[in-house]
Formats: C-alpha cells, structure tokens, sequence
C-alpha cells in the first residue's frame, strides 16, 4: 500500500490534524506523489519534499512524520503476516 492509500483509508473525510493532512492530499492528488511507498527508496523524503516545497507548516510536518510512522508500522505488520 503506498502512503497516499493508507492516509486516504484511514483519515480522509474524518476530523483532526491527520484528516487535515489526508483531506489536503487528496484535494491535491494530481501533483501529491501518490505511488510512493514504504518500499520506494527514499519514500519518506520525496514525500517531506513535496510537503516543504508546498510550504507546509511545522504542524504539518509534524503530522505527517507521525502519519509516516504509524504507515510503516502498519506495512510491517501486514508484511509479518504474509511470510
């Protein structure tokens, strides 16, 4: 599942700080890299790329680190239980 999926499934439409951030990626999904993953090399710096170059706030920053964290542990998991 790449990162844009995992914050669509799990925060679009809802309320909070994480919905903030899955809301505003979805709105933006024709420039947001979308197909980046886990797997990909350097997934989680082309993404904190992009959210800089769209001046995104420290908040966001934020969250989104969090969000990346919570994804990794969830891809982790998924893939234990597919071995």
């Amino acid at each position: 599942m790449t990162f844009f999926g995992y914050m669509k499934r799990h925060y679009y439409g809802k309320t909070g700080p994480k919905a903030d951030l899955a809301n505003d990626m979805t709105s933006d999904e024709a420039t947001f890299p979308t197909r980046i993953g886990i797997k990909d090399r350097d997934g989680h710096g082309v993404i904190r790329d992009y959210l800089e170059s769209c001046d995104a706030c420290d908040d966001c920053l934020d969250v989104f680190e969090e969000c990346w964290e919570e994804y990794a542990q969830c891809e982790k998991s998924r893939s234990r239980k597919s071995s």
